[in-house]
Parts: structure tokens; C-alpha cells; sequence
């Protein structure tokens, strides 16, 4: 990093819980969800030109099909969004141990799978949430125990990967050893505790260094490797949710916020919260995979 960060807005709303930024590409699009609010929105940057898209489910994350037609997970499954109709059809869907329970955080990985955890809704101290691998043929839990499932990231070499559990009896990020080529997690350990707010959603730099949105802490913080805080960029709303990478270049980081929670006078000293903000801070993402189904779903769809 290097100079004074720039932050711009880029769409000023008032989502309930904004979450879940995509970059696309393909379009020079960033799409999010309204979590609370059930919604799913698209904004072109050139043009500014906004959809929103009403659905009738909480969607938690987002991710790009290699088709380019976008995959949410919600509720207790996976689907994918018609953008032509905004309807969602379902892929695979898991059992979750209470009928309250739905999607959240996100993340692809480079073999394509879409990883995605359950968490109660409202949050609770019990921790009955699970991070999923869905490789789009089945779904395998390989974490358990959690309460409420965030910050997934993967490095950019693909062999660290991010976890982390923003309940404020928790609020812990882990890294883990990943194996691409399978799907396994190992060597659980503590990667970060955060001195300021609770760590929300998360993404990582073309240098490898880990971001996440700091919810009650009005801040996205940078950390190296090792997990040391290196960086921290104040905002001007106390609940930022997730950052994202994107832009032409992938310099600039959009960060969604949440309006929930924050009573009338917060509200007023925070006419941003439930905005998506721009950050420019000198850094760059890298491109993130798309979701891929296994050879075996592939041929199954090729047949049908």
C-alpha cells in the first residue's frame, strides 16, 4: 500500500445487510445480495446502470458459473439465478440440524468447487453451522461447530485457505492447509483475533496478504501471512461486511456495509450504512475462479 487510500461510493442504499460482493468481469459488473432485504443486485460501473432482482429466500454467497451465469448459495443449498426471469432453481441442498438455519460467507476454489457454511438465523451461541464443499455434484461438510461461518478466502498459490466465525463469542479467523486437488482441509490453527470489531467477509491480494471487513469496527483490515495486522482502512460506516477485488486493473476494493442493527441516531451519523463503497488503496486482486461442475456432473447434464 502506498499513499492516502481514496474511498468513493459506489451505490447508496440502505440494504439491511449487504454482502456477498462479486466482481464479474465479464460485464465490468459488481453484483451483491441484500441478505435480510432478499436481494440480489448488479451494478455496471461504466454506466451506473443498477438491477435488482427480488427473491424469495435469504442468499448468502455469490459465485460466477465457468457459463457466467451466477451460482447463490441460500437458504440450505445452491442455485442458480436467471437473470432474464430472477428466478432461482435449485442444484443440491443440504440437511441442516434446525429448520432456522441458511447459507452464508463464500468462496470458490481453483479446482471450482463452491465452498459455503450454514449458520443460524437469528445468530446463537450454540455452534450448530457447517463449511460445505460443493462440487456441484455432492455437498461434503468439512468443518463443524461453527456459529456464525465467514471470511472465506484462498491464497493466491491455492494452498491456504481462510476461515474465520464473526459470533462475538468467537470472533477467530483460522487458516488451514489446502489441497486443491482434493478438497482437504488440514492443520487447523489460529491465523488472526481481531482487537477491533468482529471479522466479517474476506478476500486476498495478489501479494497473498488476507482483507476483511471489520463489522463494528468501521474498518477493512490488512493482514501478511503470518496473520500481523499491516494495514487498516477506516470507513465511514461501523458495519462493513466484505471486500472484493474488481475494477478493470483489480486495484480497487468494493466493500459492502449493513443498515441492520443500527438504531435511528446511528442511523443519522451514518447516512452510508447499507452503501457499497470504493476503496483505491494501491493493491491489486488477482482473478477469481469460477464455479465448475465435476467431469461426472458434466457428463450426467451432457446426457440429459
Amino acid at each position: 500500500m502506498t499513499g492516502v487510500p481514496k474511498i468513493s461510493v459506489f451505490h447508496d442504499g440502505r440494504d439491511r445487510v449487504g454482502e456477498s460482493p462479486l466482481w464479474d468481469a465479464g460485464s465490468a459488473s459488481l453484483w451483491w445480495v441484500d441478505i435480510e432485504g432478499k436481494a440480489l443486485r448488479r451494478k455496471h460501473v461504466a454506466s451506473g446502470r443498477l438491477a435488482s432482482f427480488d427473491l424469495d429466500i435469504m442468499p448468502g454467497a455469490l459465485a460466477l458459473d465457468e457459463d457466467g451465469s451466477v451460482i447463490v448459495a441460500a437458504g440450505a443449498g445452491w442455485y442458480r439465478f436467471d437473470a432474464k426471469t430472477g428466478a432461482l432453481s435449485l442444484i443440491a441442498e443440504v440437511t441442516t440440524p434446525r429448520p432456522e438455519m441458511r447459507m452464508n460467507d463464500g468462496v470458490v476454489d481453483p479446482a471450482g468447487r463452491f465452498w459455503s457454511g450454514t449458520m443460524h438465523m437469528p445468530p446463537e451461541r450454540e455452534p450448530v453451522g457447517t463449511l460445505y464443499a460443493f462440487d456441484g455434484d455432492k455437498a461434503v461438510a468439512t468443518v463443524e461447530g461453527l456459529r456464525t461461518q465467514n471470511g472465506c478466502a484462498i491464497s493466491p498459490d491455492g494452498k491456504t485457505f481462510y476461515l474465520a466465525d464473526s459470533h462475538p463469542a468467537v470472533r477467530t479467523i483460522w487458516a488451514f492447509d489446502f489441497d486443491a486437488s482434493t478438497g482437504v482441509l488440514a492443520n487447523r490453527r489460529v491465523f488472526h483475533k481481531p482487537s477491533r470489531g468482529r471479522p466479517d467477509g474476506a478476500c486476498v491480494d495478489a501479494d497473498g496478504c488476507y482483507w476483511f471487513a471489520a463489522v463494528e469496527g468501521g474498518c477493512i483490515t490488512r493482514l501478511d501471512s503470518g496473520g500481523n495486522e499491516i494495514a487498516s482502512i477506516d470507513l465511514p460506516v461501523s458495519r462493513p461486511t466484505k471486500p472484493v477485488f474488481g475494477g478493470d486493473d483489480l486495484s480497487t476494493i468494493f466493500v459492502t456495509s449493513m443498515s441492520a442493527g443500527l438504531d435511528a441516531a446511528q442511523l443519522a451519523r451514518e447516512p452510508l450504512a447499507g452503501s457499497v463503497l470504493a476503496v483505491e488503496a494501491g493493491v491489486r486482486g488477482f482473478a477469481q475462479p469460477h464455479f465448475r461442475r465435476t467431469p461426472a456432473r458434466q457428463a450426467a447434464a451432457a446426457g440429459s
